[in-house]
């Protein structure tokens, strides 16, 4: 009644070398991990309600089982915590917290080195203020505080200072020009930049909109960011036309004056010196002012090749370093738990020597608890004697040198080694940092309606040792289920009816033999519910056909008679799983990548199947359920977010200039981004270095071309300024030439040109320590220092083609602003 019934399924916890940073709960006498030892487990599994704290929530769990210990959770039973997302939460934005602080503090610095203390203080005002009212619209409109919001405000926060910088730079300029008295000087400086930031603002704050559209998964995941940093945007331009010039005349005013010396003289400044070296030998000369475009569009085209060719990689998200890792175990149908069981423990004593591993979780017969990832890929439905699933657990990401993925690459060598050995089928699974896929790699065989189904098991065998085949391809798999035999019982009824016996009675005999069943219960007096009495044949009397074909059935006569009186066993071959989408029946084969991009492994596949072509009637399609179809349609909705913005910007600045011409100018900065983004990633991958054998490239990912949308009204910014200015100086006399209009314009704003741009830079610098959003970092950095470089050359020289040979106009100061 009260016996130990067959096993369904083992689990096991294992403990790493690292296993004094394993988190538990409370203290177990004479239970303490070792090394290389593995002990029985009951995992428990527990989900926060939707719109829950889960920081609070994984506390307070904490707390009640630590509470626990000792009086229902007995003192020789250790309690470990093996998925704690509320401490990954946690710390996520504490880390990110931190780097906001950090960027503050370079972005202040830089200011306080190149404008001046006060200068610096009053532009930091801007930053709680933004972020204040930012972090408010966020509750009202339901946004919570995670990794995509706190990265936004990161990215916003070199953009946010870009406005009272220059509202600032120029009071300090006038001030030091001693034309007016002070507050005179102010409202002219303010006045000056007004019109040129409030456009700038917006074209900014117009690239930034368009991803409001991204489609699928991937839209949700990068709303954050589309609405924080045009809020923060907007808020700055308030903050820099009301509290800006307020702080500026009360810290500022005292300081005017008191330098004695002559009034400031721009062309003796060193800026006006080395702005005059390099624009005006171009600008004097029309035909090498044509060279020097023509090398600008030679090197952008050189830059795009770098793309087309694969020099650069592309992939939708890179990898993330989680502080966990996950092994999926496939045996050949058909295997018995116990073989199951003997892999795993293989493996584990493997994992036991990991320097980097805490602990490991071995689930043979049934899957581990369920993840995000585990839900998109179905590994929450694995049940089974022949499957398997481990998770083993990590340093923090703060303890040890390699990330996440290195660590997987490096022990990929010796998992497949034991998948050799065993017969196992062994994957290497990593949470993805965004949306999760089927596989990274899916290919979808499709055949002709009237073709048999082995017909297309053996052409998408075809496509699958295909892939095994391609470079950086590892982990190929299909769904094709393997061939089994299905053991039929066929009633003689004359003969079951001659002997008195109904087919309800020889299912009833079967059914309670092989799967048991519940005859009744005992009350015991300790128990809270009662014991179920399990009717079952022991499993030696159940294993064979002719164990079967020995069990009696009574007949209607009371005698015992055997199966094998009444019946014949035929054997047949099991039904496979047939595979449907979009109403056509299809075969799945699946495949991950290791040291490659997936883009690189199906151009490759694409290239083999016109090489080897698939027979009539079937084909692969390769853009299904794998991270290709989401990188396709995240980079097209990327790209008509990048179109929308372009031409969002070029109508408003149309309606701003009341031309068609001059935005064009304007927005050359665009491309010019490509020019350093694109060598810029070619450059950083050539310090990679290889882990065990595979290459560990940094892609340029959807969060890189984020980076280039957000370019668009960032650099368009400077050229709306700078044109602003050189309008404003060509036209005030009559005596000004469009050489020395360009030259002197362009030297008046290099300094905050040059300032904004540090501060855009250095900002969004510390977010090149994050793997997700590194390649957003990274856009940022070498896009801005190319285009802001090339933008104050480009610009004038574009400037100087178009308007040299047209008439000068006086306007009056009413009219430019």
């Amino acid at each position: 009644i009260d016996g130990a019934e067959d096993p369904q399924h083992y689990t096991r916890i294992g403990f790493g070398p690292a296993v004094d940073e394993m988190k538990t709960v409370g203290q177990a006498s004479g239970t303490q991990p070792q090394t290389g030892k593995e002990r029985e487990m009951v995992t428990i599994a527990i989900a926060k309600r939707k719109g829950s704290n889960a920081v609070s929530v994984a506390e307070q769990v904490l707390e009640l089982t630590e509470s626990l210990h000792g009086t229902l959770i007995p003192d020789d039973v250790l309690v470990t915590i093996t998925r704690d997302y509320g401490e990954t939460a946690n710390h996520k934005v504490n880390e990110l917290v931190k780097h906001l602080g950090i960027a503050i503090l370079t972005i202040i610095v830089l200011l306080a080195l190149t404008l001046g203390l006060k200068e610096s203080f009053i532009v930091s005002i801007a930053v709680p203020m933004t972020f204040a009212v930012t972090l408010l619209c966020d509750l009202i409109f339901g946004y919570t505080i995670n990794r995509v919001t706190l990265f936004a405000l990161i990215l916003s926060l070199g953009l946010l200072v870009d406005d009272p910088i220059v509202d600032v730079e120029n009071i300090h300029r006038h001030y030091k020009l001693r034309k007016e008295p002070p507050l005179q000087a102010l409202l002219t400086a303010v006045n000056e930049v007004r019109p040129p930031t409030i456009l700038a603002t917006f074209a900014v704050i117009l690239s930034f909109v368009p991803m409001f559209y991204i489609t699928g998964m991937m839209g949700p995941y990068m709303a954050p960011m589309a609405f924080n940093v045009p809020i923060a945007m907007l808020l700055s331009l308030i903050i820099a036309f009301t509290v800006t010039p307020w702080a500026s005349y009360r810290l500022l005013r005292k300081d005017y004056g008191k330098d004695h010396g002559k009034p400031f003289n721009l062309k003796e400044s060193f800026a006006y010196r080395l702005y005059n070296a390099v624009l005006a030998p171009l600008i004097h000369t029309p035909a090498r002012s044509r060279w020097f475009l023509l090398a600008i569009f030679l090197a952008f085209l050189g830059a795009t090749m770098l793309a087309v060719t694969r020099v650069v990689p592309l992939k939708l998200l890179p990898f993330d370093n989680k502080n966990e890792l996950q092994l999926i175990i496939d045996m050949p149908r058909g295997s018995t738990l116990e073989d199951t069981d003997q892999v795993a423990k293989k493996l584990g004593q493997f994992l036991s020597t990991v320097n980097e591993v805490t602990d490991y979780e071995s689930y043979v017969g049934l899957a581990s608890p369920m993840d995000f990832n585990g839900m998109v890929r179905h590994y929450y439905l694995r049940r089974g004697s022949y499957v398997g699933d481990i998770r083993l657990n990590l340093l923090h990401k703060e303890k040890r040198q390699q990330q996440s993925h290195e660590i997987a690459l490096r022990i990929r060598p010796e998992i497949e080694k034991i998948g050799q050995q065993t017969g196992a089928k062994l994957k290497i699974v990593e949470l993805p940092p965004g949306p999760p896929v089927l596989s990274t790699v899916v290919a979808e065989v499709y055949g002709p309606p009237h073709a048999s189904y082995d017909n297309l098991i053996n052409v998408s065998n075809r496509v699958k040792n295909a892939l095994q085949h391609i470079e950086g391809v590892v982990d190929v798999d299909d769904f094709i289920e393997e061939p089994h035999q299905k053991i039929h019982l066929m009633l003689n009824r004359q003969q079951a009816a001659l002997n008195g016996v109904t087919v309800k009675q020889v299912a009833n005999t079967l059914s309670l033999s092989l799967a048991g069943d519940n005859v009744g219960t005992v009350h015991i007096a300790t128990e809270r519910n009662p014991l179920m009495i399990h009717l079952q044949l022991p499993r030696a009397m159940r294993s064979s056909v002719a164990d079967l074909m020995a069990l009696r059935v009574k007949t209607s006569a009371g005698k015992l008679i055997p199966l094998s009186e009444i019946s014949t066993v035929v054997n047949e071959s099991g039904e496979q799983t047939i595979y449907h989408k979009n109403l056509q029946r299809l075969s799945y084969v699946t495949a991950e990548m290791a040291g490659r991009s997936p883009v690189e492994a199906i151009l490759d596949m694409y290239d083999w199947l016109d090489e080897n072509p698939l027979p009539d009637g079937y084909h692969a399609e390769m853009a299904g359920e794998g991270e290709w179809k989401i990188t396709v349609d995240v980079f097209r909705d990327l790209g008509l977010a990048f179109a929308a913005a372009m031409v969002m910007i070029y109508v408003l600045l149309v309606g701003q200039t009341g031309s068609l011409g001059i935005p064009l100018i304007m927005m050359i900065a665009i491309p010019l981004t490509v020019i350093g983004i694109m060598p810029g990633f070619w450059l950083i991958n050539l310090f990679t270095a290889p882990v065990a054998g595979y290459p560990t490239p940094i892609y340029f990912t959807a969060t890189a071309m984020i980076g280039m949308i957000a370019l668009a009204g960032i650099v368009v910014r400077n050229s709306i300024i700078l044109i602003d200015f050189i309008k404003r100086t060509y036209h005030r006399d009559q005596q000004t030439t469009l050489q020395e209009a360009l030259i002197e314009a362009g030297a008046v704003r290099l300094t905050p040109i040059l300032l904004t741009a540090a501060a855009a830079v250095f900002g969004s610098a510390i977010i090149v320590l994050d793997p997700i959003f590194s390649g957003l970092a990274w856009s940022f950095i070498f896009g801005i220092i190319a285009s802001t470089l090339f933008s104050l050359v480009v610009i004038p020289v574009v400037y100087f083609l178009i308007k040299r040979n047209e008439p000068k106009q006086l306007e009056s100061l009413e009219e430019m602003v």
